[in-house]
């Protein structure tokens, strides 16, 4: 082995160990960015556990459902209640505006 064939195995060394610090940066490049991404997957699910946390279950959508049907019949009710008031105020109204004329 002469000085040319250790200089050769020298420089392919050198060659082979920058070839694999490179792919062993990249690689760790890659994990790096995958790192950020599952932080970042896991603020959004947090965030979305913590809203789902503050919806309304099936149960209470149905109570209000009923709620609200009741209201609205109580309003039919006070609506039927309030058309003899408005025939009379109107008839009042219309005596008035009689009176006044004559």
């Amino acid at each position: 082995m002469n000085f040319t064939d250790m200089n050769f195995s020298f420089s392919a060394m050198q060659w082979l160990v920058t070839a694999a610090i490179g792919i062993y940066s990249w690689l760790m490049s890659r994990q790096s960015a995958s790192g950020k991404e599952l932080l970042e997957l896991r603020t959004r699910i947090i965030a979305l556990e913590e809203q789902i946390r503050h919806t309304p279950s099936q149960n209470l959508v149905n109570d209000l459902h009923g709620d609200m049907k009741a209201i609205r019949a109580e309003m039919q009710g006070m609506r039927e209640t309030m058309q003899p008031l408005v025939k009379g105020l109107d008839r009042v109204n219309d005596y008035l505006m009689r009176s006044k004329q004559s």
